[in-house]
């Protein structure tokens, strides 16, 4: 396999772009000190006023002094000389506040790093309760930090609980500060089915501003024309389903110029992370896909605008269209079963002739269109289906697959809890409260199907069977098989409703391919933009306000069981 001209590691082919991303690091000229044990020395404040620069500093202590924080609830006690006015409760020995305030009232804490973790102690030990993902933000239930390990800054108590670490790498008090309400603009809803716009890479550099022309030409000169690609191997394909060649998804410039980058210059840092000086930061590379919030003119080009505030050419991009499919909810006019048309193209619908032999009827189903059906019967050597509510009318039952409702429930389950039914031949999932079901559709699961005895299924991309509480959920978030981070050599940016079942292995939205009902994906089960959306917001354990991800337990709640079978 070839990539970009490079033999495709192994690993990249193997390992399914399913686990969750560790904390970024720093490094070379640019990677900052470690964080450390509160009290913070005298050589530590110094590398803090270098790395936000002094009249960061000066402003927020003079703020402090004055009362004029984001809490406004400052300590006016002068700070020894060189040493950060901060007041510090605790986290065990202080009466917790009394409050009637809803999130809305209270005040909050932000986020400029990808992830800033969430912890049950003011620690960062331990499994993270959750974070709070860049350029959004969480409230806070006390204005007053709290000493911790390994945050100089202290923590706040975040709504509804843990803490997080006060960090200039990574959060933030002043809501109204430019890098901050940069990436809040970008930054996906709550309630969004799909968080950005999509495209799969040619190969390109992500630049800090825009260049000029001259600059352009020098940075792109190994990427060929504008336009133009090599194409991938057969293991990119199920990638490229989605990629639209008609006129009418063409990338426009349909923003006007983001602010940070008027004038061809930038107005925000790179967070530490990267150079302000540079022009490139990052190469995105040829198979690799891109989330993008905002698309304008300049310089005579279009310009994507990713959510971490870098820059990509639009015309190095292929767009995805959005697939229209997605399952049903159950209840009412609609129950199980339900037999589902998995294949490319419509299929029939049969009627009886005259002579008793089925015929069809010039009526079709969809391509993953479904109908309902009851009883089974046998014409000639075939058997069909008959649908409901529709007298005389048939589907041969070879063609479908079908989602019936099971005899009793899991030994997992307990009546009425909610659970979710996979089952990898058929193609079908199936969430229950109980025994009801509520909601039915098809997945994607591996492309080597299911376990078969003496093969690794993670090396074979088969989908695991078993029963798989989900141990974490993120609303949105990069997805890739690289080792390093953030990666280098491949990744799926900003893959929308991530639930992990047993990482690696997760439940999350394929916004690349709608082969929906048929093996397709690394080894983690697929489902459409609107199913995921829906699964993620009825499953537990619920993000709370203003959390990007979450983990089960200490207070989470508990976990919605997925069950996964072969048939």
């Amino acid at each position: 396999m070839k990539l970009e001209g490079r033999a495709l590691p192994l690993v990249l082919l193997l390992t399914p772009a399913c686990s969750p991303a560790p904390e970024p690091t720093y490094e070379g000229k640019y990677r900052h000190e470690q964080e450390r044990v509160v009290p913070p020395t005298g050589r530590e404040i110094e590398q803090w006023k270098e790395d936000i620069k002094l009249e960061e500093w000066q402003e927020w202590n003079r703020r402090k002094k004055e009362g004029t924080t984001p809490f406004n609830k400052a300590k006016a006690t002068p700070a020894p000389e060189g040493e950060p006015a901060f007041h510090f409760t605790s986290a065990k020995t202080d009466p917790k506040p009394e409050s009637k305030t809803t999130p809305n009232d209270l005040p909050r804490i932000g986020a400029i790093a990808d992830q800033a973790y969430i912890y049950k102690k003011p620690a960062p030990e331990g499994l993270p309760l959750g974070y709070v993902r860049m350029g959004t933000s969480v409230a806070l239930l006390s204005s007053e930090p709290v000493e911790g390990k390994k945050c100089p800054r202290g923590y706040y108590k975040v709504a509804p609980r843990g803490y997080i670490c006060l960090d200039p790498r990574k959060t933030t008090l002043d809501l109204n500060d430019p890098y901050y309400r940069a990436l809040a603009e970008l930054a996906p809803r709550e309630d969004a089915v799909m968080p950005y716009r999509y495209a799969f890479s040619n190969g390109a550099p992500m630049y800090s501003r825009v260049p000029t022309k001259a600059e352009q030409e020098k940075a792109e000169r190994s990427y060929g024309p504008p336009g133009t690609f090599v194409q991938l191997a057969e293991w990119s394909r199920g990638h490229e389903e989605l990629i639209s060649r008609d006129e009418k998804d063409k990338i426009r410039a349909t923003d006007p110029v983001f602010s940070i980058f008027a004038n061809g210059k930038r107005s925000v840092g790179g967070n530490g992370a990267y150079d302000p000086s540079r022009l490139v930061w990052r190469v995105i590379p040829n198979g690799s896909m891109l989330a993008y919030a905002r698309a304008f003119e300049a310089e005579g080009r279009t310009w994507l605008v990713t959510p971490d505030l870098m820059l990509v050419p639009a015309d190095r991009m292929r767009p995805f269209r959005r697939t229209t499919f997605h399952g049903v909810r159950l209840g009412g006019d609609v129950r199980l079963p339900l037999a589902w048309n998995r294949k490319h193209e419509p299929i029939p619908r049969f009627t009886r002739g005259e002579d008793g032999k089925m015929v069809p009827s010039g009526q079709t189903i969809p391509s993953k269109g479904y109908v309902q059906v009851e009883g089974r019967v046998v014409a000639g050597k075939k058997a069909y289906l008959a649908l409901r509510n529709e007298p005389g009318a048939f589907v041969l039952a070879e063609s479908v697959t079908v989602t019936r409702a099971p005899k009793k429930l899991p030994r997992s389950v307990k009546p009425g809890e909610k659970w979710i039914e996979v089952k990898i031949n058929p193609g079908t999932l199936t969430a229950y409260e109980g025994d009801k079901p509520v909601y039915a559709t098809l997945f994607s699961p591996g492309k080597g199907g299911a376990p078969i005895p003496g093969y690794d299924p993670y090396v074979h991309s088969m989908t695991k069977t078993g029963v798989f509480p989900i141990e974490w959920k993120d609303r949105v978030a990069v997805m890739s098989p690289d080792k390093e981070w953030p990666p280098k050599k491949l990744w799926i940016s900003e893959v929308p409703n991530i639930q992990y079942l047993r990482a690696p292995l997760a439940m999350h939205v394929a916004y690349w391919h709608e082969d929906f009902g048929n093996p397709k994906s690394a080894e983690c089960v697929n489902v459409s933009p609107e199913d995921g959306h829906f699964l993620f917001q009825w499953t537990e354990p619920a993000l709370p306000e203003g959390w990007g991800g979450v983990r089960p337990g200490d207070g989470n709640g508990k976990s919605t069981q997925v069950v996964i079978t072969a048939l």
